[in-house]
């Protein structure tokens, strides 16, 4: 797959890091020189980035002014692109409290005659002939710059303050917080701040292109780097502010080389290749926390919010990307996945080649899609619920009259039937003829039921959180059984086998008998901490993931700990570990995929 390519015009790109400082108020950073030489690399590659980079490292304040200068002078064409990066530390003027970058010869009780001011900054920029400029700004109080005046965190006055066209300016933190470096556990090997980090991350994976267009524009990578500091706890808000009347490409994603294959040599006593031993193996799937992986395909599919990651299990790569408009999960089936366009409209993507087309003409509901034989059950904005051929597109029937509330999970498939679970408090249970659209019957309780349920071939399970029960419905819609709970599940239940196996809130595995709701266990079995995830079963083995960092594996029949592996996997309610070939695949909490043979 080619490249896009960039608009014409020069891509310039100036990175100003400061970590040591004369003065002995301010501590030196570590940060900022590897900031600078790692944004540096992503951002001069010609497959990513295409700057002509320049990079100045604890430069003095006079060598800097005339740099910047020099780099937004008269030079700059109206159709070039600037880029100015500061890693240092901020500070605010005593009396006026106004935002300056401190330069290794600051004083910082003269921060106005001694540092590079956000003023001189702005000035330049309005100087500038250039009609893209992005400003990246990793310091303390930097949401400072976006309101142009005294503290006053708010960005009224940014549009006056930034005027131009294609300005734009994201931050590493709001007007009053501070901003922190990276963690650096070797001094000899500094890593990068938290914000350029993700910056970073985001250029060079790829995965900042939320839209699948193959580049990344300015307003991708902020919410990326957004959203990645606030997944990971980090103590700060990225700001971002300015006027923009067209897209900022900042980066391409660069093409995943495919690996080569290599044919094997044949002599005349050639003997068959033993098979890869069944050892355990992970890879990088995503950036960070992401649903339990599905299979489909032969290929390994993790979801991370706005993103599929795509893993080939035979070369233990990623194959590719693909951008999501939502973040609800889409529906996969026979190597292609299923889910809305921005506007709600229903798409199709391979799952080899990453592009979504339209897929019919029907507005779908985000989340709620489920895929089962050859066709697709899509909720509707409108309230009915769409049978589609995933063959042809075509709708195979709708339900005739609207639903009497809105779906809050999934359709169901079991038998003959479409199981819905619908209200604004989830207490009504509808089956669907799978044939023709109309409804069977329907069930209606009194408190409000959980999301988390779960179809056997027993019968229809559901969960009473407030009343602390579970009720099951047999495939009439009549109450087969029904069971006080300890405490309420933590995951929805797995039904498999003839039973139906969950956690609690006080870490007790409930293995319960899908026809009469009897234990299965003849004794109690606890967890370390709550569930993570939903549990799974492998050949007569029940494996466990609890909040203890501890991937567990039990006896189905009689609730015998078996192993434990120290990992902590990926937070998922509604998905657990998949299973195929004897190899048990799950995403831990950093986003790698773990391949852990089950034999």
């Amino acid at each position: 797959m080619t490249a896009p390519s960039f608009p014409p015009g020069h891509r310039g790109a100036l990175l100003i890091g400061t970590g040591s400082y004369d003065h002995p108020e301010l501590s030196p950073l570590q940060s900022p020189a590897v900031d600078c030489e790692r944004l540096a690399e992503v951002l001069s590659d010609k497959g990513i980035g295409g700057f002509d980079v320049q990079q100045l490292v604890d430069a003095d304040l006079g060598t800097l002014t005339r740099a910047m200068g020099e780099f937004f002078g008269p030079q700059a064409q109206a159709s070039d692109v600037r880029l100015l990066y500061l890693s240092c530390h901020g500070l605010l003027s005593h009396r006026q409290n106004r935002l300056h970058f401190a330069v290794r010869t600051t004083d910082p009780d003269l921060p106005p005659a001694t540092s590079i001011s956000a003023s001189f900054v702005r000035d330049l920029m309005d100087e500038c002939w250039a009609r893209s400029i992005v400003v990246l700004l990793d310091c303390c109080y930097s949401g400072m710059f976006l309101s142009g005046a005294k503290g006053n965190e708010g960005a009224a006055t940014l549009e006056t303050a930034l005027a131009g066209h294609g300005r734009v300016v994201i931050t590493a933190g709001s007007a009053a917080q501070r901003v922190w470096e990276g963690e650096h556990s070797d001094p000899e090997t500094p890593a990068p701040s938290r914000f350029t980090g993700a910056i970073i991350d985001g250029l060079r994976t790829g995965a900042a292109d939320r839209d699948g267009d193959g580049l990344v524009g300015v307003r991708e990578l902020y919410e990326y780097v957004y959203e990645k500091l606030q997944r990971d706890g980090v103590g700060q808000t990225p700001r971002m502010g300015g006027e923009t009347q067209y897209g900022i490409a900042l980066a391409r994603v660069k093409p995943q080389p495919r690996p080569r294959k290599q044919r094997p040599k044949r002599t005349p006593q050639a003997t068959p290749s033993p098979s890869r031993p069944n050892r355990p193996w992970q890879t990088r799937a995503a950036f960070g926390p992401a649903y339990q992986p599905v299979l489909c395909d032969g290929l390994v599919i993790v979801h991370e919010q706005y993103r599929l990651h795509v893993i080939d299990p035979m070369t233990r790569t990623r194959r590719l990307s693909i951008g999501l408009r939502h973040r609800g999960r889409p529906a996969l089936h026979g190597g292609t996945v299923y889910a809305p366009d921005q506007r709600g409209r229903l798409q199709a993507a391979d799952l080899r080649k990453g592009r979504f087309r339209p897929h019919g003409r029907l507005t779908v509901l985000d989340g709620l899609l489920k895929a089962s034989g050859d066709v697709l059950y899509a909720p509707a904005p409108d309230g009915h619920l769409h049978a589609v051929d995933l063959a042809t597109g075509d709708a195979l029937w709708t339900t005739p009259r609207l639903l009497e509330a809105p779906v809050v999970r999934p359709p169901e498939v079991a038998g003959h039937n479409i199981f819905v679970l619908t209200g604004d408090r989830a207490r009504h249970v509808i089956a669907i003829d799978a044939e023709t659209g109309r409804e069977d019957w329907s069930h209606q309780v009194d408190d409000a039921l959980a999301a988390e349920w779960a179809i056997s071939e027993r019968g229809v399970h559901l969960v009473q959180p407030s009343a602390g029960r579970m009720v099951t419905l047999d495939f009439d819609g009549k109450p087969l059984w029904t069971r006080e709970l300890h405490t309420a599940p933590v995951t929805a239940p797995v039904a498999v086998g003839g039973v139906l196996i969950f956690g609690d809130t006080d870490c007790r595995l409930v293995v319960l008998d899908a026809a009469t709701g009897s234990p299965v266990w003849p004794a109690t079995k606890k967890t370390k901490g709550r569930l993570r995830t939903r549990p799974a079963v492998v050949g007569g083995v029940l494996y466990t993931a609890d909040r203890a960092a501890h991937l567990t594996a039990w006896r189905l029949g009689d609730g015998r700990r078996l192993r434990t592996l120290d990992l902590l996997l990926s937070e998922d309610s509604q998905g657990c570990p998949a299973s195929a070939d004897d190899v048990l695949y799950v995403t831990d909490s950093r986003g790698d995929l773990h391949a852990l043979p089950t034999r």
